[in-house]
């Protein structure tokens, strides 16, 4: 967006009046183009085409549909422009794919569904879920190895890197004993 020419940066005063002026006098609805790029983006995160299981999709919820729209609205204001257009929708597409990328993929490059916070079991959840399998598997008031915690925690979804704090929690509390 700068011009091969410009070498300096623009006065503090004109970037400061034009925000000012965008957050006065600019405020872009979504047009329908717009929106059917959005639209179409959510639903293929959420619902996807090729028969992936729900459980095996990027966690969204409509309050990043919500984001998306903020989003495509600031980039039109940017641009000081009444209406969002269809470029300002596929630009925030692209963004929220590379930031799908780079916060539910593992160091493999497959989907973690427990990575990003969102749609991934709380910590309450997993502990009870840990719990309640490890009374399954072993019992109530047993002796258990370390091997045998780890591979229940691999039963109910808990990564190598949560176990140990997991442990230290259910220790802590009283449900584990040393």
């Amino acid at each position: 967006w700068v011009n091969q020419n410009q070498k300096q940066p623009l006065p503090a005063d004109l970037v400061r009046d034009y925000i000012a002026y965008a957050r006065e006098y600019c405020k872009p609805k979504l047009t329908p183009e717009a929106a059917v790029v959005l639209k179409k983006f959510f639903m293929e995160l959420r619902y996807p085409e090729d028969g992936a299981r729900r459980a095996d999709t990027v966690p969204i919820t409509t309050r990043q549909l919500e984001a998306l729209i903020r989003l495509c609205q600031a980039r039109a204001k940017a641009c000081l422009r009444d209406f969002c257009l269809r470029e300002d929708a596929e630009d925030v597409v692209d963004l929220m794919r590379l930031s799908v990328q780079q916060v539910h993929s593992d160091e493999a490059g497959g989907l973690d569904r427990n990575r990003g916070g969102a749609g991934g079991a709380s910590k309450k959840k997993v502990k009870k879920a840990f719990v309640s399998e490890l009374h399954r598997v072993i019992g109530v008031g047993r002796e258990v190895a370390v091997d045998d915690l780890r591979r229940i925690a691999m039963n109910v979804g808990v990564g190598l890197t949560e176990f140990h704090d997991l442990i230290e929690e259910l220790r802590g509390s009283g449900a584990l004993l040393k």
